[in-house]
């Protein structure tokens, strides 16, 4: 069975950086499961209204069950593509298996089932002013967005959902710092791993 370990964080910690850090140069030995693939799309919802950091956005039936086909290496596992500039899914794509997987997103693990699916849960801790920029840079460099779509988003969604996430902190098993070095957070993330794999006897 391969080592799943869930990363959580407010939005904008630096979750995904950090995991395509770790599996880079190694996707054949880590696979990094996005939260963002498995929105249900808001459909004819009005995406600037549509409530994007609420857990009932994500399909977490499918997501729980793509955690477990990971943790087993089950062949075939499908999992939706999301095209953030479409608000929708534009196909799938197929996990092969690995030895770890990062299952990472800033609100499904308020889930208990979601929570019980991964074998460790790590908060990638960030303070909210530093997430905040990072969420506003990403937004506008990687998804279309102008500073007034981002800043109008945050105060009726994002910060709320914030709070929820924090509440998880409590919950992890370990917490890493990102207000400073990703390199040094990566580091201290691949100890985590290695630690954990050691513990598991798979290396």
């Amino acid at each position: 069975m391969a080592l799943v370990i869930g990363v959580t964080g407010v939005s904008g910690s630096g979750k995904s950086r950090l995991c395509s850090l770790l599996a880079e140069g190694h996707e054949d030995q880590i696979t990094v499961l996005c939260q963002d693939n498995f929105y249900n799309g808001c459909g004819s919802i009005d995406p600037d209204v549509y409530n994007f950091d609420d857990l009932s956005s994500l399909d977490t039936e499918s997501l729980t069950l793509a955690i477990h086909n990971c943790k087993n290496r089950q062949q075939p596992n499908e999992i939706p593509i999301y095209d953030h500039s479409k608000h929708s899914r534009v196909g799938y794509r197929n996990l092969e298996p690995t030895h770890v997987v990062l299952v990472e997103g800033h609100m499904m693990f308020q889930d208990p089932g979601i929570r019980d699916a991964v074998d460790y849960l790590l908060f990638v801790d960030t303070d909210l002013d530093i997430a905040v920029v990072r969420r506003l840079k990403r937004d506008i460099s990687e998804r279309g967005r102008n500073v007034n779509e981002v800043t109008s988003r945050y105060m009726r969604h994002v910060r709320q959902a914030a709070l929820k996430t924090l509440d998880i902190r409590n919950k992890a098993d370990f917490i890493i710092p990102n207000n400073n070095s990703f390199t040094n957070a990566a580091n201290l993330f691949r100890n985590h791993i290695d630690y954990l794999l050691k513990e598991k006897g798979a290396i």
